[in-house]
C-alpha cells in the first residue's frame, strides 16, 4: 500500500534562458526620404544601455542617448544598438504512475507553466521621436498556468 501512494513518481523540469532580441532604433521622422532612404537612424550622444538594476518597462534603455539626425546627414546609430529584455522561465510536472492491473495504469500529471510567475517584456519602442519611445507596453507569454490531468491506460 505504501508503494502505492509514494512510489511512481517523477519530476520534470525545463528551463528556457535567453538574452535580449537584438533591438532596431529608428527616428519617427525621416528627413532623407526624398533620397531614397526608408528608414533613418538617430545619432548616438551617450551610453544606450542602463544598468539591469534600472530598467524598468517606461524605461528600458537610456532614451537621452539618443538625438535626431538632420537633413541630408545619416545618423550614426548602429542597425542594433542594443538588446531587448532578457527570457526566463521555469515550468515543472509532477507525474504519478499507478499500476491498477496487469495491463491497466493510471497516470496522474500536475504541469505548472512559469512557476515563477516571472512576466516576459515584449521589445521596447525603438521609434526615437514617438511619446512611447524606450517603453515596453506588452508582455509575450501567458502568466503562470497550472492544469492537472488524469490518463487511464489499457
Amino acid at each position: 500500500m505504501g508503494n502505492t501512494l509514494l512510489g511512481g513518481w517523477a519530476v520534470n523540469v525545463i528551463t528556457s534562458l535567453q538574452s535580449g532580441m537584438p533591438l532596431a532604433v529608428t527616428q519617427a521622422t525621416n528627413a532623407n526620404a526624398f533620397a531614397g532612404f526608408s528608414l533613418e537612424r538617430p545619432n548616438i550622444v551617450g551610453q544606450p544601455s542602463l544598468n539591469p538594476a534600472d530598467r524598468t518597462p517606461a524605461r528600458s534603455f537610456n532614451p537621452s542617448a539618443f538625438a535626431s539626425a538632420t537633413a541630408f546627414a545619416i545618423g550614426d546609430s548602429s542597425r542594433d544598438p542594443m538588446r531587448g529584455p532578457a527570457y526566463r522561465d521555469l515550468d515543472l510536472a509532477l507525474v504519478k504512475h499507478t499500476p491498477l492491473a496487469e495491463h491497466t495504469d493510471l497516470e496522474f500529471r500536475a504541469e505548472i507553466f512559469d512557476i515563477t510567475n516571472t512576466p516576459a517584456f515584449a521589445q521596447p519602442n525603438g521609434s526615437f521621436g514617438s511619446a512611447a519611445f524606450g517603453n515596453i507596453t506588452s508582455t509575450t507569454t501567458d502568466p503562470r498556468v497550472i492544469q492537472f490531468a488524469l490518463r487511464l491506460s489499457r
